[in-house]
């Protein structure tokens, strides 16, 4: 140990001064190539911004149910459609007397949770105020044991043990009790009065059941629903199993329970931990990410790094016939290629210290746009993250090996002979720097590609024909919503606010309805026992359905094909309105077929509903998916919204005179409204945003390349000078020098595009297989990217070349 302490104090000095050595003759070469430093800097900067942001997104994404100790024991139960042995969707919501049944005879469930989305509860009245709502569920106590939540007031013991219970987050309590404590305090939705059992702090923002109040599931009991039908599936059902339990197995007793219960369909567990990115069924609780998207972020941030790394390697290895002499002097002086490859090493070291700092300010200024274009909160993420910094270092000495490593041994590998010339081969091989140049112009040409290509599919949806109009349609939610008692006093606000908004000049019509297009599928029933009331066809398939009123088929400008339209002030009673493609599913042969024929409706008293009208095909949700079958029944007085179509352009004035009516008609409810179009694009919000990023990304690629063009463009005019100056004095035009400079870049350029065209469709083809309805890929989408990139590459390019063939020709050749 003594000898070892001996040799370290006695070499120690050695080592710093030499690490000193290294430091100032690599600060010296940065501040003697400041323009060539700057490019390697800027760009590598540029690149760790881009790929710290994306791999920061990408964690986020996978980070999902994390924060439950129990997830990975943690399953949903979902429900699989079939007709006929034919898979037709799954649905994610089940049963209610599923999970009790699962615990009874499953050894291996430890326990379940059943838990219901209340859309339908829109508001809340507490201390006499109303207000408003986005989350509501209902749920079993056991969510407390399966999933772990953190207590502010109350206890596990207490909370949802009831009915008439409910539970409010901290960020909820606090809106409607200020700093009071909420326990004991009552809050009533129109139809029940709750007590507030227990307080707890807000759901993470990384989990898919997210809920700013929660009722007792028992309470859905008092409000009418049956919780031990096999006929209505509305529930979640998530169960914990045994550790090291068999998913395999539990799924095939899953099978054998619903033959026995629900014949014609199955159930099957999904790991919550794969819901976020691997599940996209109907009715899941918010719109999930997509593991195909964070894929695709990510091979574009390993394409970001690839280009930066590039670049540095580009320029240093084309610059080292200008260090051939520095680097024979040292090695015929005795510096071995060890000693070399440390001092080059620490010049890449320290550009990358500038670099990651560089970085880091790029992020801070980006944040803000960052956390508008994903959505994701800072707080989980970057400077406040551990694992932002080991990401950070972990890139920091990638980078070093990755742009260092393969220049250090190009430049250590001059031979001493080079001192006598004035140039040497050291430069490395031109044809690989070719090559790499190619893949950088390949990959950002698929970003930028693959960027066109999202607008594209976007723009298609939002062109295409929705078969119905959502234009100028004001929306308001009622304050007694669908699933409250409505009483004589409800009825008549809600007729005379109509009433008096129709006197409108500015109001062509109003209508009423449990939902609308575009709004969430919670806000529809959905029943699979439909069926015709002589044959039994159509039994098996999701029909999606909500009542409407007289006003709703014209308001919405839905084309009518056969039959009539609800009449207004008629009973209308079990009469119904189908769309054309409810109509294929249970089998009648055209909309004129299904007039006058009878359905079954499992959930209404009557034994039996008459079709009266077939409407065309029109698209409830967004063209991602399929066209739902729909079913519409009358209700005049139990909508959950207001429609009101506009014809105007002082909307400012119209809003006033209907918010004057809705204060008369509800005092006390705020009036929030929105327009349905806004609405109805909030479904493709996910993928404008995906764009967006795609787009932003596809720039930094760019600029990064175009940064390393840069720098290639001036070494190699200044390298080429005296060739210039012999040309001009011959004779020879700006033109010429400028296309004798400029010709690689476009052969180049033109193979990047034959590399990444076919990649890019390959690529995008995929993408676009998750829509129902999808563009085509164009072959001048990959044109016009080529094209772009070639302009700015000539760009760059070229302001160089005109510079250096218009200067003066005596001043090269003097310098020579």
């Amino acid at each position: 140990m003594a000898a070892f302490l001996y040799a370290l104090r006695n070499h120690l000095p050695i080592c710093l001064r030499m690490l000193q050595n290294y430091l100032k003759i690599a600060l010296r070469n940065l501040k003697k190539d400041k323009f060539y430093s700057f490019i390697n800097i800027v760009g590598l900067a540029l690149a760790t911004t881009a790929f710290l942001l994306i791999i920061n997104y990408a964690r986020f994404e996978y980070s999902y149910e994390n924060g439950y100790k129990n997830a990975a024991d943690i399953y949903r139960v979902t429900l699989q459609l079939y007709k006929d042995a034919a898979f037709i969707g799954t649905d994610c919501e089940t049963h209610p007397p599923l999970g009790p049944l699962l615990k009874r005879q499953l050894p291996e469930v430890v326990d379940y949770v059943r838990v219901e989305n209340m859309e339908e509860v829109p508001e809340v009245k507490a201390d006499g105020k109303i207000f408003k709502m986005t989350h509501v569920l209902a749920a079993d106590p056991s969510l407390f044991t399966i999933f772990n939540f953190d207590f502010i007031e109350g206890s596990p013991a207490t909370a949802l043990q009831q009915a008439g219970q409910a539970v409010l987050t901290e960020t909820s309590a606090h809106r409607l009790f200020g700093n009071q404590s909420a326990v004991g305090k009552a809050i009533s939705d129109g139809e029940m009065v709750y007590t507030v059992s227990a307080v707890v702090k807000d759901a993470a923002p990384n989990t898919h059941l997210k809920f700013d109040l929660l009722f007792s599931f028992s309470s859905l009991t008092a409000r009418g629903l049956n919780l031990d039908t096999w006929n209505a599936n509305n529930n979640y059902t998530y169960v914990q199993l045994l550790p090291h339990a068999s998913l395999a197995a539990f799924n095939d007793k899953l099978r054998q329970i619903a033959r026995e219960k629900i014949k014609r369909n199955l159930y099957i567990a999904e790991p919550i931990k794969d819901i976020h990115l691997h599940s996209h069924k109907s009715f899941e609780p918010e719109e999930n990410g997509d593991i195909r998207t964070v894929q695709f972020m990510l091979a574009v941030a390993a394409l970001i790094l690839l280009v930066g790394a590039v670049n540095y390697i580009n320029l240093t290895t084309a610059r080292a016939s200008d260090r051939s002499r520095e680097t024979g002097m040292r090695k015929a002086l005795g510096s071995s290629r060890a000693s070399l490859i440390k001092q080059f090493m620490t010049e890449t070291v320290l550009i990358n210290i500038l670099a990651t700092g560089l970085a880091l300010i790029f992020i801070q200024l980006l944040l803000p746009v960052y956390t508008r274009l994903t959505g994701q909160p800072v707080t989980h993420g970057f400077f406040h993250a551990a694992f932002f910094w080991w990401m950070a270092a972990a890139l920091f000495l990638l980078n070093c090996l990755l742009a260092g490593l393969y220049p250090a041994l190009v430049l250590s590998g001059v031979k001493p002979v080079s001192v006598t010339r004035k140039t040497t081969t050291a430069s490395g091989n031109a044809t690989f720097r070719k090559v790499l140049v190619v893949g950088q112009f390949a990959a950002a040409l698929m970003v930028l590609s693959a960027s066109g290509i999202i607008f594209q599919q976007l723009s298609f949806m939002q062109r295409q024909d929705l078969g119905l109009n959502t234009s100028q349609i004001l929306v308001l939610r009622s304050p007694h919503g669908e699933g409250k008692s409505i009483d004589s006093i409800r009825r008549l606000q809600s007729q005379g606010f109509i009433s008096q908004v129709k006197q409108l000049s500015q109001v062509e019509r109003v209508s009423t309805s449990e939902s609308l297009p575009g709004v969430s599928l919670h806000e529809l029933s959905t029943f699979d026992n439909i069926k015709r009331y002589e044959s039994g066809e159509g039994n098996g398939y999701n029909f999606y359905c909500y009542s409407i009123d007289a006003g709703f088929v014209p308001l919405m400008n839905i084309k009518l094909l056969a039959g009539h339209n609800f009449r207004a002030g008629q009973p209308n009673l079990d009469e119904l309105i189908l769309n054309k493609e409810a109509c294929r599913l249970l089998g009648f042969n055209s909309p004129e077929d299904a007039l006058g024929k009878k359905v079954t409706l499992a959930f209404h008293e009557q034994p039996y509903s008459t079709v009266v009208g077939v409407v065309d095909n029109y698209h409830q949700q967004s063209l991602k998916g399929a066209i739902l079958p729909m079913m519409h029944w009358y209700n005049e007085s139990r909508g959950s919204f207001f429609s009101v179509k506009l014809q105007t352009r002082d909307i400012r004035q119209t809003l006033a005179k209907i918010e004057s009516y809705w204060e008369t008609q509800y005092p006390g409810y705020p009036f929030e409204y929105h327009f349905l179009d806004q609405m109805y694009d909030q479904q493709y919000k996910a993928d404008l945003q995906f764009g967006t990023l795609v787009r932003i990304f596809s720039l930094f690629t760019l600029l990064i390349t175009c940064l390393g063009i840069l720098g290639l463009t001036a070494y190699n005019i200044s390298r080429r000078s005296k060739e210039i100056g012999i040309r001009k004095v011959l004779g020879a035009s700006v033109t010429s020098i400028v296309g004798l400079l400029s010709g690689d870049f476009v052969k180049l350029v033109a193979i990047a595009v034959a590399i990444s065209a076919p990649l890019t469709w390959y690529i995008m083809s995929r993408w676009l297989q998750g829509f129902a309805f999808r563009t085509q890929i164009q072959w001048w989408l990959f044109a016009i990217s080529g094209l772009l990139t070639m302009t700015i590459a000539l760009t760059t390019v070229g302001l160089q070349s005109v510079r250096a063939a218009l200067a003066n020709p005596v001043k090269s050749l003097k310098s020579e």
